[in-house]
């Protein structure tokens, strides 16, 4: 089995404090507007981020586009950190929770997608070019393609991402299995 690839981290922290939108979008490398989600957020992008990280006014912080959790946790105290040598906030310790991990795993064969009979699975051509299939063992949605590419997304870690990986390649080949001939 091939190993899947972690194409985005979806991390979350808490400043544990309220920040002033107008005030961060001062800030260099922050984008901020009333034509981005009406003014509800700023995001921050620093050159040396992995990927950049959602700024609510609560205190809450999102962080995407990473691969890793490290990345993760990076990105998310150096928001920490530009919020505070810019005095908008207090100094704060954070703790990156992961929770979400999209990741692409690429199978050698081509999945007969019409051949899919999973429970929770939705396969509709016209609508979408992938099977959509919903596991609650693991815990993970999965977009099954006919050219044998697989997202993965739902997972929290890695051992799940493993275990997610291993359950959509059984799916995968119960499908090349069933008869070509469904009438």
């Amino acid at each position: 089995m091939t190993n899947p690839i972690v194409v985005n981290i979806v991390a979350t922290a808490d400043l544990r404090q309220q920040v002033e939108l107008t005030e961060i979008a001062k800030i260099r490398h922050t984008i901020h507007g009333p034509e981005i989600y009406g003014g509800r957020v700023a995001y921050l992008k620093t050159p040396t981020m992995h990927g950049k990280t959602t700024i609510f006014p609560s205190g809450k912080l999102i962080s995407v586009g990473t691969n890793t959790r490290k990345q993760a946790k990076h990105d998310l105290q150096e928001t920490v950190d530009t919020l505070t040598q810019a005095n908008l906030i207090k100094p704060v310790s954070v703790t990156a929770n992961v929770r979400n991990i999209v990741a692409l795993l690429t199978l050698p064969n081509p999945i007969p997608l019409e051949q899919l009979e999973e429970p929770n699975s939705i396969y509709e051509p016209e609508q979408f070019p992938a099977a959509i299939v919903k596991s609650n063992d693991p815990k993970a949605t999965y977009l099954i393609f006919n050219s044998g590419k697989i997202i993965i997304s739902g997972v929290k870690n890695e051992e799940e991402l493993e275990e997610a990986a291993e359950a959509v390649t059984r799916i995968a080949a119960r499908a090349e299995k069933q008869p070509q001939d469904k009438a």
